[in-house]
Order: structure tokens, then sequence, then C-alpha cells
């Protein structure tokens, strides 16, 4: 058919992919309080559930993927953040370990950090090797961006609904803002507070349990949360999660 902007000199062109998802076994199941605590606690908000459970993602685009080391292939074939983020946290419990076969420069790696997950990848180009470390020194400002993006998008939401004149019925017990269902009542998003180097390719990554001050309930980055009668439990603060997040290069 060939390309161009006349009737038929063009094509269409392949510009999605899929992803396939296998359940090995029986339905997982939490049986004890501290898997049932972890499992709440790491709830997504009603809002996300309804996108990222739907059938194709429209918001997620792919970006440029040249690489600057010179030693590496010109294009890394990675896919964005999100891809990862988002799966991770849709089938995945805080303190589950994630594999990666292939881990290239490591974006599923960065990804289970930022979601509080241990993760364990293999990579055969050691060419990658500076390149996945050096990920590694951000990955604390990033990780914590990406948690805020998703508050501050769930404020907006909620503030949207709320204008519109439809119910918010429930109120999150660390953060004290609405929430649509029960299931987010104890929905966490732990910031990450250090990222250390314990070997050659280990990391042990240190995450905060109290909920981030600014979205906390009647504070100014949370007005909409003056709607809502104030929550009945409030959770004392604990000792930092600590998660090792494992690199492995042949």
């Amino acid at each position: 058919m060939g390309s161009g902007m006349l009737p038929a000199g063009a094509y269409v062109t392949l510009e999605h992919e899929y992803i396939l998802i296998f359940r090995k076994g029986e339905k997982r199941t939490f049986t004890s309080e501290a898997e049932k605590t972890s499992r709440r606690n790491s709830a997504i908000f009603w809002e996300e559930r309804n996108n990222w459970f739907s059938d194709v993602w429209m918001d997620l685009k792919g970006t440029v993927q040249k690489l600057k080391d010179t030693k590496i292939r010109e294009r890394s074939a990675a896919f964005p953040f999100e891809v990862p983020y988002r799966l991770i946290s849709m089938f995945s419990a805080k303190g589950d370990t994630v594999f990666d076969p292939f881990f290239g420069i490591g974006t599923t790696m960065v990804a289970a950090v930022a979601a509080g997950r241990n993760s364990i990848g293999f990579e055969l180009d050691e060419n990658v090797e500076d390149t996945i470390l050096s990920r590694m020194k951000t990955a604390v400002e990033f990780s914590n961006s990406k948690i805020q993006e998703r508050l501050e998008n769930h404020i907006e939401f909620i503030r949207n609904r709320l204008e519109t004149g439809k119910a918010v019925k429930h109120t999150n017990q660390h953060y004290g803002f609405p929430v649509i269902t029960m299931q987010e009542r104890e929905l966490l998003l732990n910031n990450l507070i250090s990222l250390k180097k314990i070997d050659g390719h280990s990391f042990e990554a240190n995450y905060s349990d109290d909920p981030q001050v600014e979205f906390i309930w009647n504070s100014s980055a949370c007005p909409v949360a003056e709607n809502q009668k104030p929550n009945e439990k409030r959770y004392s603060p604990k000792k930092p999660l600590q998660k090792q997040v494992q690199l492995s290069l042949l």
C-alpha cells in the first residue's frame, strides 16, 4: 500500500503492545493477619482501579529510548515506568518479590522500589550495568515523586467528585482524606527514605510507615477533606519497613 497522505496511499501502523497475564496454581490467599494487613495497605484507589483494570490503557504512550553510552545498543527497548509500576501494584502486595529475567536497564526494578516490593533481575548484557546502577542514585527522589503524583491525582479526583455533588462515604485511616470504598481505608503509599548499596549488585531500601504530612486530613494540601468527618482511628508511627532489592548480572 505504501505510505503518504493521499487516499489508498497509507497504511495502518502497529502502535500497541499486548500484556499477557498468567497465574500459576490456585488463586492466592491471604491467611495470616500480617498478610491481610499488607494486602489492605497495598490497595489502589478506586479511580485507579477503573483505569488500570481496563483492557486498553489509552493514557500511556511510548517514548524515545536512545541510550547515551556508546558501548550499549542504541535503543534500550525499555517500556515506560508506568507499565511495570501498575502491574506490580495490581498483582502483588508490599514485601512480595518481583522477578525480571530480562532486566535491561532496570525499569522493573525501579518500579518495584517505588511500590515497596523486593526485586531480583538478571541481564546478560554487561554493558548496561553502569546504566542500571546509575538509576539507583535517583531512585529515592523519583519514587517519592511518583507517590506524590498518585496522591495529588486522588485529591483532584475527590475534589471534582464533591464539586459535582456526588457522595464520598469513606475516609482513609492514614491520611484522613475521602475515599470511595471500604477497601481503600487502609491504603498507604510508603515514601522511600533511603536506598543503600550492600554489595556489588544488591541494595537495601528503607521506607517510612508514616503518611506524608502534606496529604493528611485538614492540611492545606488537602482542603477537600474538610467536607468529611474526622477519621475515628489513627495509626501510631511504626519502625521503617526494610526491603532488600537485589540485582544480579550474568
